[in-house]
C-alpha cells in the first residue's frame, strides 16, 4: 500500500487527483504538502507528486526551481525515493520544423522568452539531477498539452486563447487541448505505477485548422501578418489581456504531442481535444455557433443527435459528482 504526498492539492487538478487516489485500491494515505513549509519537512512517503507549479504558473523560473529543490530535499530527509513532476509540453518549443506529433524521444528546445517555459524546464532539470544522485531514486515527468476544463483554464491555454485573437490570418497550426480531469487521471496512473522517465499527456490526435476555425467561431479577430505583430506589441504595452512576449511561436508553429507511451501504461483520455476545448471555452454572448461547436466536439453530423447526446452526457456528469 502506498503513501503519496501531493503538492498543489487545492488546484483544480489537485482536487481531482485526490479524488482519484482516494478511490485507488493501492493507496493507503494521501499527504497534502504546503510548499511554503518545506524548510524542515521530512516527507516519509512512497511517492511525491509535485504539481504546485500547475496552480502557480506565473512564478519565475528561479522561484520554481527553488521550490522544487526544497521539495526534493524534504523527500530526501524523509527517505522518499520517487518523484512525479508536472511539467509542460511547451518545453519542446514551438518551431516550424517540429515533428507532428512530438514524441518523448524528441530533444526539448525551450528557447523562449516565456518565464513559464523556463520555469518548467528548470524544474525538470532539478528533478533529473536529484534522480541521478542516488541509484535508488526514480522520477516521472509528465508533459501535458494546454489544460482547461469547466472549472478553470490553465495558464498555457488561457494565454494562448488571448494571443490567438491576434494571430495572423490563415495561420492555424494543429492544436491540442487536455481536460484537467484527464491530467489528474494520468497523474494517478503514474503515481501508482512504477514507470520512469518522460511521458506526454494529451488526447488522441489533434485539431486541424479547418475544425479549429469552426470551434473558435466568433472568438478571435484575424489580422494580416504585419498588423497582427503590431497589434500584439501595442496590446502588450498597454497592458491589455496580459499577453506575454514569447508566446508568438506557440500560436504560429506546431507543438502537438503523441500519447502512445502513457497509453501503454494503462492511461486513457476521457475527453477529446474538441470536448476539452468546448468545455473550457464558452462561446461569447454574440456568437450563434454554440450548437455547431458542440456538434464538432462530439463528432456527430446531425444537430438533433448531437444536442441529445450533449444533454445526456452533461446530466450524467453532474449526477456523478
Amino acid at each position: 500500500m502506498l503513501t503519496i504526498a501531493v503538492t498543489g492539492v487545492h488546484s483544480a487538478v489537485g482536487r481531482q487527483l485526490v479524488r482519484e487516489l482516494t478511490d485507488h485500491a493501492d493507496v493507503a494515505d494521501i499527504v497534502a504538502v504546503n510548499v511554503r513549509q518545506l524548510d524542515d519537512l521530512e516527507l516519509s512517503c512512497d511517492v511525491v507528486v509535485h504539481l504546485a507549479g500547475e496552480a502557480a504558473e506565473e512564478r519565475t523560473a528561479s522561484k520554481t526551481a527553488m521550490v522544487t529543490d526544497q521539495l526534493l530535499a524534504a523527500a530526501e530527509r524523509g527517505g522518499c525515493d520517487r518523484v512525479v513532476l508536472v511539467s509542460s509540453a511547451t518545453v519542446y518549443g514551438a518551431y516550424a520544423d517540429n515533428p507532428v506529433p512530438i514524441t518523448e524521444s524528441h530533444t526539448p528546445r525551450p528557447g523562449s522568452d516565456l518565464s513559464f517555459v523556463s520555469a518548467k524546464w528548470e524544474a525538470e532539470q532539478a528533478v533529473q539531477r536529484w534522480t541521478s544522485e542516488a541509484a535508488d531514486r526514480t522520477s516521472t515527468i509528465l508533459r501535458p498539452a494546454a489544460t482547461l476544463s469547466e472549472r478553470g483554464v490553465g495558464w498555457v491555454a488561457r494565454t494562448l486563447r488571448r494571443a490567438v485573437g491576434l494571430r495572423p490570418e490563415l495561420i492555424d497550426p494543429p492544436t491540442q487541448f487536455l481536460h484537467r480531469d484527464d491530467l489528474a487521471s494520468a497523474l494517478a496512473v503514474v503515481a501508482t505505477t512504477p514507470v520512469e522517465g518522460v511521458l506526454n499527456v494529451a488526447p488522441d490526435g489533434w485539431i486541424g485548422s479547418d475544425e479549429f476555425r469552426e470551434l473558435e467561431e466568433g472568438i478571435p479577430v484575424r489580422l494580416p501578418q504585419n498588423l497582427s505583430v503590431r497589434a500584439r506589441e501595442l496590446r502588450g504595452k498597454a497592458g491589455w489581456g496580459n499577453i506575454p512576449p514569447g508566446i508568438e511561436p506557440y500560436v504560429e508553429h506546431p507543438w502537438v504531442i503523441a500519447n502512445d507511451r502513457l497509453r501503454a501504461v494503462g492511461w486513457e483520455p476521457t475527453f477529446s481535444n474538441q470536448e476539452a476545448f468546448v468545455a473550457g471555452t464558452p462561446a461569447p454572448p454574440w456568437s450563434v455557433s454554440a450548437q455547431r461547436r458542440q456538434e464538432i466536439a462530439l463528432g456527430v453530423a446531425s444537430a438533433a443527435v448531437a444536442g441529445a447526446t450533449a444533454a445526456v452526457v452533461g446530466l450524467a456528469r453532474r449526477a456523478s459528482r
